[in-house]
């Protein structure tokens, strides 16, 4: 069975409210990576709030992108959704030691940092990319996705994330929420919303009944006490082919490709997202090579083309 999103509403249309259970997504995503404990639970917060994140804003073909620089020795967090339940993401140092803090506990906002930017791209197709920016709070990835969130919509939101590990460093369970204010809801109900957040089920029991995004969702709102909108398989997005990374390949100079067929008889490419290695034999690269010689000689007769006619143009 597939990870799941639920959207839902309370029944007083007070709120509205987003809860995932993804477990293996992220089990899949740090396998991929061959991420460090610490590692894991980075990436594993961001793709779980960047999924709920695009449930909560995106519609149709949209995609966002977020990209978290904290300053921190993990580097940078890069994290993908679409509208469909497909995420994927990386960080830069997926390899980071344990940081621990007094308890003895990972330290999440050590590994991030706390000093940078949150930055998030929305692309629709046929329209521009819409930028939105804000300061990264406190580097514990809910707070900082909360953040923004309620800065860029000014509406009252929290965004919560867990990522629980085993002994053995695999994912014992993943997940989260968002729960939004809608129009209607006034401050007494607002006040209740924050005692509730307060008494909350730490998300790694939620999650270790079984139960799923319910769980999550009974806890937090109450049982019965909300409708279900719309349930979303979600998990990894899928790999690009290898002939996609060939296409990006063929963007690349012709003295590039040729060295490396000269030097290193083939070339490697790795996928930054997925962690899978692409591998192209010196006669794919020649292939690749004879099709960027083609363009660059087409490009070069126009630039002589239009040469010719400026200098036309003068002697006019």
């Amino acid at each position: 069975m597939s990870d799941q999103l639920i959207k839902v509403i309370t029944k007083d249309e007070a709120f509205r409210a987003f809860a995932i259970d993804g477990t293996k997504l992220v089990q899949e995503a740090a396998s991929a990576h061959h991420a460090s404990r610490i590692a894991t639970v980075v990436l594993g917060r961001a793709l779980l709030a960047t999924e709920i994140l695009a449930q909560a804003t995106l519609k149709g073909e949209e995609r966002l992108g977020v990209k978290m620089d904290g300053k921190g020795p993990i580097g940078n967090v890069v994290t993908e959704a679409d509208a469909h339940g497909a995420v994927r993401g990386y960080v830069t140092n997926p390899q980071l030691e344990p940081i621990v803090n007094d308890d003895d506990q990972l330290n999440v906002a050590g590994a991030v940092g706390n000093h940078g930017s949150f930055q998030v791209t929305k692309l629709a197709p046929y329209s521009k990319p819409y930028l939105g920016q804000s300061i990264i709070v406190s580097g514990e990835i809910g707070d900082d996705f909360t953040y923004y969130l309620t800065q860029s919509e000014q509406i009252p939101s929290v965004i919560g994330v867990g990522v629980t590990m085993n002994p053995d460093d695999t994912v014992a369970s993943a997940g989260g929420f968002l729960v939004q204010a809608l129009p209607g809801a006034t401050d007494a109900q607002l006040d209740q919303l924050d005692e509730h957040l307060k008494q909350m089920t730490p998300l790694s029991e939620l999650l270790s009944e079984k139960k799923g995004p319910l769980a999550v969702l009974d806890d937090l709102l109450g049982k019965d006490n909300y409708t279900s909108l719309a349930s979303v398989a979600v998990g990894i997005a899928a790999e690009p082919p290898k002939e996609a990374y060939g296409e990006m390949l063929a963007t690349l100079p012709s003295h590039e490709v040729q060295a490396m067929i000269d030097e290193d008889g083939g070339a490697e490419v790795v996928g930054r997202f997925s962690g899978k290695k692409h591998y192209f034999e010196s006669d794919e690269l020649e292939e690749i090579l004879s099709k960027i010689l083609k363009r660059e000689a087409e490009a070069e007769e126009k630039g002589d083309e239009k040469s010719a006619a400026d200098n036309e143009n003068k002697q006019d």
